[in-house]
């Protein structure tokens, strides 16, 4: 007879011990995933907008356009221009790249509220199918659909002001970046051998910046799911233990 009374105790206490394996309500998942992205965007954003969040971050750090960077490799590395325009170039790719990442970095601000909205407005439905995806960065892929074209426009905007903010020798990024181009496309337009240079300088910095965002999303996104002690609250280790 003592032990049916204690069967009782002995389940609740099964239970409590169990609590994070019990089924989950569709409330419960859509709150659970939103607190999950809302802890990663905020960590990973944060991180890159501060100083050197693109630049020391090899991860995510922006270079030079392709066209361009094979043309300063050329004027570095080539036995006959080297001695002429070899330390030119380093500079001039050195200042670029720098004022590439600052810009990037300046845009992060504008990235946090846009996509804080998106992570607000995922309806229960679309939790519950991304919280038991296959797709380790299932969500992330999501936000980029639902934030990708107002992300750009808004960071584009930025990148686009702090391009043409005066550098070195009162010169912005934009306009070394014009002379660049310029001079080289004119020999282009005279040598059907050379390929113009005609990447829009904005534009590049702009999808490489969303790049790394994601990125970095995607990376916080994977370590919830598959690190228990990235869960650092309650809520996000019961549902996200359901995983495990």
């Amino acid at each position: 007879m003592n032990k049916i009374k204690k069967l009782p105790l002995f389940l609740a206490l099964l239970l409590l011990f169990n609590c994070d394996k019990l089924p989950l309500s569709d409330s419960e998942i859509a709150a659970g995933l939103k607190s999950a992205l809302e802890v990663g965007a905020n960590y990973a954003l944060k991180s890159l907008g501060s100083e050197n969040g693109f630049l020391l971050d090899q991860a995510v750090k922006i270079g030079l356009p392709q066209d361009a960077a094979n043309l300063i490799n050329v004027a570095k590395n080539n036995p006959i221009l080297a001695p002429i325009l070899g330390n030119v170039a380093k500079k001039l790719e050195e200042n670029l790249i720098l004022t590439i990442n600052r810009a990037a970095e300046a845009a992060i601000d504008g990235v946090i509220p846009i996509v804080i909205d998106a992570i607000t407005g995922m309806t229960i439905q679309d939790a519950r199918s991304i919280l038991f995806s296959s797709n380790d960065i299932a969500a992330t892929d999501y936000l980029r659909v639902k934030t990708y074209e107002p992300l750009s426009g808004v960071c584009r905007s930025v990148i686009e002001g702090a391009l043409n903010k005066k550098i070195a020798l009162n010169t912005s990024a934009q306009d070394v970046w014009g002379e660049l181009t310029g001079l080289y496309n004119t020999v282009a337009n005279i040598l059907p051998s050379v390929q113009p240079i005609e990447t829009d300088l904005s534009l590049y910095t702009t999808q490489k910046a969303l790049d790394g965002v994601f990125l970095k999303v995607g990376n916080e996104e994977v370590k919830i799911r598959t690190d228990a002690s990235a869960r650092v609250n309650d809520l996000l280790r019961r549902v996200f233990g359901q995983l495990d």
